[in-house]
């Protein structure tokens, strides 16, 4: 940093004996031409050209203090361009600039290199460089007078009127700046008579001048403005009090009488404001005046304040009239809407406890989220799932369960907010608080927008599909137990029927030609029509029964949509039992034509089939692949292969020739023995095969395969 040097002087009117002889000529020079001046910047000229060639300053700027600005502001130089002179403009908040310092401190400063001066800010720095200045003394132009009112920044007086900046080719030395401090006292006070002898020429056109601007200021005022003596007479008024308390003799009568009455009312009012007076002689109240134009009523607001006349001693009294007619009736107004407020206000509280009263009674949690997800509004059950009580430590279980389920549905709600859709659904998985069971919560959110379409909150119902899925599962288990006993019997029925109904065409047979051969009149004859007749009742019962075993309709399926659905059945059942699902499923699969509820049955039988050959839990592995060449293992092209593959406790090789026999089961009392036989029946009707590989202790693994074109395509090749 650079060197700057600070001087101090208790009485700097009285420079070091060693340097009167140098300075006395130069200095009485200047005071006796300032004397003759009045403007100010003349003496600083003078004194800039003395210095240059008393001392050797080669450049130089004066900057006076200018207390309307809080400001050092650039007057004039010496060898430096008057633009940057009056370009110097440093505010007195830069405390730490040296010409600051000089100014409020009244010390002389000297900077060395102004490059390595922090203190300095970018303006004040670029155009010292621009001036040619490297290194300077700064010095207050102080005065001696003790008639000039110095003037005060932050509370404390500012003991110089400017500064002066100094420079020179060779290095300023102590002794140089010392040398200049009677110098700048000398300049401060020349500068300071110069500005008295301007404020006496301007005094006489000054007062003209604000006597012209009290008149305009006191008639800028839309309100009346009334001066009265002691006895309350209007001595002074402005125009619009006139309007209301001065008559013109050519005024109607009517109007007259009406300036009389506010005359009249006015003074009574004012009686009346100076007993109501304060102590400070005060008052305010209302005042009412008749409009001599309008012969309306007009409300005044009516402010008094005692006055004084110096130069005679004289009392008055200065009174302002506000109108406040229009501001009556807006208060009035007001009043009103305050009543209205506070009606909807009520209305509002009703509203929000009957909500609050639904709320409360919905089962389902029920969130209102602001734009940044922030809770604004949730119900008994939502509380319950997302906040610990007052008696839950932060560390419990309860509370953690409550922040886990609140960061989820959080992120959840996140998620759901990035799809442009206003209404928005899925599906998240919750712990329960009270009972730490995990809840399938099917969630629905709703975006609230308001009148300019800008999304304000977000509110969201969750619905808990767990018990849903278990109601769901039970009623497609029955289904499928139902529907396997009806396929059983179908298929049952069917082949009794396909069976009884060839030996029936041979007695038929036999009847017709035994009916031939007998004659009409033989006594044995209607006996052979009625059998006849009842044989042919029984083939059309047995055609009824083979119409019920008719083939599903085929259309084209996802497998693997098909298989993830099925899962989605059972989900909660296999997690219920500890048993994993994890899928490999391909998915470049091709549609297959089938029938997808009849594919969804054996898909979910042999799962039901592979959760139950694992009691203590396990895992199942689904996957899918498609053949469209040979296959060694079914001996069919173009076909899609599922394969379900469990971890349990396998089969019996004594068993396995029987799995897929009707009414063979493992299961003893809890098995029909059906599901594996209608699973294999449904396969085969779709021109598919069934195989399984199984290990006692190791597991079981079954094999589907389907011919992508259906049970016809199939059937052809």
């Amino acid at each position: 940093m650079a060197a700057v040097t600070e001087f101090r002087s208790s009485s700097p009117q009285k420079p070091a004996s060693g340097l009167a002889a140098q300075t006395t000529a130069p200095l009485q020079s200047m005071q006796s031409a300032v004397s003759q001046l009045v403007d100010p910047r003349e003496p600083l000229t003078l004194m800039l050209e003395g210095l240059s060639r008393a001392l050797g300053y080669r450049r130089a700027v004066v900057a006076l203090y200018d207390p309307a600005r809080g400001a050092l502001r650039g007057t004039v130089g010496l060898n430096v361009p008057a633009a940057l002179v009056e370009s110097i403009e440093i505010p007195l908040d830069e405390t730490e600039s040296p010409l600051v310092i000089a100014l409020r401190e009244g010390v002389p400063l000297r900077v060395d290199d102004i490059g390595a001066e922090s203190r300095l800010r970018d303006h004040a720095l670029t155009l010292l460089l621009e001036m040619d200045i490297s290194s300077f003394a700064v010095v207050p132009l102080r005065s001696s007078s003790e008639q000039f009112d110095l003037a005060t920044w932050q509370g404390r007086d500012v003991p110089a009127v400017g500064v002066v900046i100094l420079s020179k080719d060779e290095t300023i030395t102590d002794s140089d700046v010392e040398r200049l401090m009677p110098f700048a006292v000398q300049a401060g006070t020349a500068l300071v008579r110069a500005s008295d002898v301007e404020r006496l020429k301007d005094s006489s056109e000054q007062h003209a001048v604000e006597k012209e601007w009290l008149f305009w200021m006191i008639n800028g005022f839309a309100d009346p403005v009334v001066l009265t003596d002691a006895n309350n007479d209007i001595i002074l008024q402005n125009l619009r009090a006139e309007t209301l308390f001065k008559s013109n003799p050519d005024d109607s009568e009517g109007k007259h009488r009406a300036i009389w009455m506010n005359n009249f009312l006015f003074t009574a009012a004012l009686s009346k404001a100076k007993l109501d007076q304060n102590p400070a002689g005060r008052s305010a109240g209302d005042l009412m005046l008749v409009d001599p134009i309008e012969g309306t009523e007009l409300l005044f607001e009516m402010r008094t304040l005692p006055a004084t006349n110096y130069f005679n001693g004289a009392r008055g009294t200065v009174c302002v009239l506000t109108n406040i007619t229009d501001l009556r009736y807006a208060t009035e107004q007001v009043t009103q809407n305050i009543h209205r407020l506070q009606t909807a206000q009520e209305e509002i509280r009703l509203e929000r406890d009957r909500l609050n009263l639904v709320l409360r009674s919905v089962p389902n949690p029920i969130i209102l989220l602001d734009v940044a997800n922030q809770p604004i509004l949730m119900n008994h059950e939502a509380l319950r799932l997302f906040q610990a009580s007052a008696l839950d430590s932060h560390s419990s279980r309860r509370a953690q369960v409550c922040i886990t389920n609140e960061a989820r549905f959080t992120s959840f709600v996140s998620q759901l907010r990035l799809d442009p859709a206003q209404g928005m659904s899925g599906e998240i998985m919750l712990t329960d608080p009270d009972a730490s069971e995990v809840l399938s919560m099917q969630v629905t959110s709703t975006e609230v927008r308001d009148d300019l379409g800008t999304v304000a909150a977000t509110v969201s119902v969750m619905q808990d599909v767990s018990r849903l899925r278990e109601l769901e599962r039970r009623r497609i288990e029955q289904i499928l137990f139902d529907s396997e006993k009806l396929a059983a019997t179908g298929r049952l029925a069917a082949s009794i029927a396909h069976e009884i109904n060839n030996p029936l065409v041979a007695i038929k047979n036999s009847l017709y030609l035994l009916s031939n051969k007998m004659a009409a009149d033989d006594p044995n004859a209607k006996f052979l029509q009625i059998a006849t007749k009842e044989t042919d009742r029984v083939s059309r019962i047995l055609k009824q029964m083979l119409g019920f075993y008719r083939p599903p309709r085929m259309e084209s399926t996802d497998i693997n949509r098909l298989i993830e659905e099925s899962e989605g059945l059972i989900e909660k059942h296999m997690r219920a039992h500890r048993v994993k699902v994890e899928n490999n499923l391909d998915p470049r699969l091709p549609p297959v034509i089938t029938a997808a509820d009849q594919i969804k049955q054996v898909l979910l039988n042999l799962m039901i089939n592979a959760q139950q050959a694992m009691p203590e839990g396990g895992t199942v592995y689904v996957s899918t692949r498609a053949a469209h060449g040979a296959d060694p293992e079914f001996l069919m092209t173009d076909s899609i292969h599922i394969q379900i593959r469990d971890t349990g406790t396998g089969i019996p090789q004594e068993h396995v020739p029987h799995i897929f026999e009707p009414f063979f089961s493992t299961k003893e009392a809890k098995g029909t023995g059906l599901g594996l036989w209608v699973s294999q029946g449904i396969v085969q009707a779709h021109g598919g095969s069934i195989k399984l590989r199984s290990r006692e202790g190791r597991g079981t693994t079954f094999n589907v395969a389907l011919p992508i074109g259906g049970p016809t395509q199939h059937g052809e090749r």
